[in-house]
C-alpha cells in the first residue's frame, strides 16, 4: 500500500477511535479499489495526482494498483473524484447502509456500514466483489479500462558463454541519451539507463523504426543504432463496452541471422513459456522483442595475489601492453584483476602480457598458449572463435595458470600472478 493510503487510513482512525486500545478501530468503513485492463491478468496502474471524497477533506496523490479510501460514516452515500496525472477525470458514486451502534461509555459508538452498491461511474467498467466495508482493508470494487495497445516491449539482453558449448543471457541495463522513433520524431527515455524499454508504434502505418543512441559500451562499437519492427494492425470489437478497437499482431523483426538486417548483434521476437512467439502487442505492455549483445569470446581474467597464498593483492599497474597490438591496458590503475584480450587471430594460438608496475621495476610477463575452435553458439552471432586449455607457453615463476583455463564470458580468473 502506498503512504498516502496509509495517512488516510490512521487519519480516519485518529477521527474515529478513542485513545483506549479497546476503541481501535471500531468502524468498517474502509473502501478497497483495484484497477485491471480488460483482457489482461496483470494489474493496472493507476497514476493519480489527485483522489478527493465529499463529505470529507482527505486527497492523496498516488501511483498504484489498488487503494484503500475511507467512506463517509456520518452519511449514506460517498462520491469520489479520481484526476489522473494525464488530466482525465473519473467518478465514482457509491450508496450504502449506515448503523450506529453503541458500544460503551468509554468507547462511545461505532458505525457499521454494509450494503454497498455503486450508483454511478465513469470507468469503462467496474465490478463489485463485495458489498461490505472492511476495519483492516480489502478489494471490494475492480476497476477495469479498455485496453489501448500502442507500445512494444523491448528487452536489452547479454549472451553468455559459460564454457565451450553452453550458452545462457540475462539483462543487462545500458544508458541512452535518446530514443527516437522516427515517425514522430519524439525522444524516449532521454539520459536514462534501463534493461527494458516501451516504445510507441505508429498506428498509421505497419512498420516503425527507432534510433538508438548509448552513451555506454553496449553496443561494443557505434554508439548509433537503429531497430525496426514490422506488425499487421486489425480493428475488432473484443470488449463491448469498448467498441471498435485496433490492435496490432504478427509483430517481426527483419531476420536477425541476415548481417545488415539490424544494426544491433542478434534481435529477435520473444517466446512464451509454451514456445510461442510474443508477437501480439498487450497492455499493459509485455515484452515483445530481445535486442542481445554478443558474448565476448577473448577475455582472459588476471589475479594478483600474494606469494603461495589465495589472497588477491592490489597492484599499482603503470601499464599492460601484449606482442599483438600496440594497445594499452589499466595504465595508471590500482587493482587486484584485470581483463585482457587473448590475440583475436584466429590463426594465432598464443599470447603474451607484459605488465609494468609504477612501484617497482621488475616486469612481469604472462605467457600462454591455448587451443581455438570455432563455433555457433548463437544464431545471430554467427561463427564464433572459441578459446579454451589455456597452459604456458614459457614458464614463469610467480605466473600460475589455474583449473579454470577456458575463457568464459562474463570472464572467469584463468591465470594468477603472484606478487611480494
Amino acid at each position: 500500500m502506498k503512504k498516502t493510503s496509509w495517512f488516510i487510513f490512521c487519519l480516519v482512525l485518529a477521527v474515529s477511535c478513542l485513545d483506549e486500545p479497546d476503541c481501535y478501530q471500531l468502524n468498517n468503513d474502509l473502501l478497497g479499489i483495484s484497477f485491471h485492463v480488460m483482457g489482461s491478468t496483470v494489474a493496472d496502474t493507476l497514476k493519480a495526482t489527485l483522489i478527493s471524497f465529499s463529505g470529507t477533506n482527505a486527497t492523496t496523490a498516488d501511483t498504484t494498483t489498488a487503494i484503500l479510501l475511507p467512506l463517509n460514516y456520518t452519511t449514506t452515500s460517498t462520491n469520489i473524484f479520481f484526476t489522473r496525472s494525464d488530466g482525465s477525470k473519473d467518478t465514482l458514486d457509491l450508496k450504502y447502509t449506515t448503523k450506529v451502534q453503541f458500544v460503551s461509555e468509554d468507547c462511545g459508538s461505532r458505525y457499521i456500514l454494509s450494503g454497498l452498491d455503486v450508483m454511478h461511474y465513469s470507468f469503462d467498467s467496474i465490478r463489485l466483489v463485495s458489498n461490505a466495508p472492511t476495519k483492516s482493508g480489502a478489494i471490494n470494487i475492480e476497476v477495469y479500462r479498455c485496453p489501448k495497445v500502442k507500445y512494444v516491449g523491448l528487452t536489452l539482453q547479454q549472451l553468455y558463454i559459460s564454457g565451450t558449448s553452453t550458452q545462457s543471457a540475462t539483462t543487462l541495463p545500458a544508458t541512452f541519451s535518446s530514443i527516437t522513433a522516427d515517425f514522430s520524431g519524439e525522444q524516449i527515455y532521454g539520459n536514462n539507463t534501463r534493461s527494458t524499454l516501451y516504445l510507441p508504434v505508429d498506428l498509421t502505418k505497419e512498420t516503425s523504426t527507432y534510433t538508438f543512441n548509448f552513451t555506454d559500451n553496449f553496443t561494443n562499437g557505434n554508439k548509433i543504432k537503429k531497430l525496426t519492427v514490422n506488425y499487421d494492425t486489425i480493428w475488432k470489437t473484443r470488449y463491448k463496452q469498448c467498441g471498435l478497437q485496433e490492435f496490432v499482431t504478427n509483430l517481426r523483426v527483419v531476420n536477425p541471422e541476415t548481417p545488415t538486417a539490424q544494426d544491433f548483434d542478434t534481435v529477435a521476437v520473444a517466446l512464451k513459456s509454451n514456445g510461442d512467439t510474443l508477437n501480439v502487442l498487450g497492455d499493459p505492455p509485455v515484452t515483445n522483442v530481445k535486442i542481445m549483445r554478443c558474448p565476448i569470446t577473448n577475455l582472459t581474467q588476471i589475479v594478483f595475489r600474494k606469494v603461495n597464498t589465495t589472497t588477491a593483492v592490489q597492484v599499482h599497474i603503470k601499464r599492460i601492453t601484449n606482442n599483438y597490438s600496440s594497445d594499452e591496458y589499466y595504465a595508471g590503475d590500482t587493482t587486484s584483476v584485470v581483463k585482457l584480450p587473448l590475440n583475436p587471430n584466429a590463426a594465432v594460438t598464443s599470447t603474451e602480457f607484459y605488465i609494468e608496475y609504477t612501484d617497482r621495476s621488475q616486469i612481469d610477463t604472462v605467457s600462454v598458449q591455448y587451443t581455438l575452435t570455432t563455433n555457433t553458439l548463437f544464431k545471430g552471432c554467427g561463427p564464433q572463435t572459441i578459446y579454451s586449455d589455456l597452459a604456458e607457453l614459457v614458464a614463469h615463476d610467480n605466473v600460475i595458470v589455474l583449473e579454470t583455463n577456458d575463457v568464459k564470458f562474463p570472464p572467469v580468473t584463468n591465470i594468477a600472478v603472484e606478487v611480494n
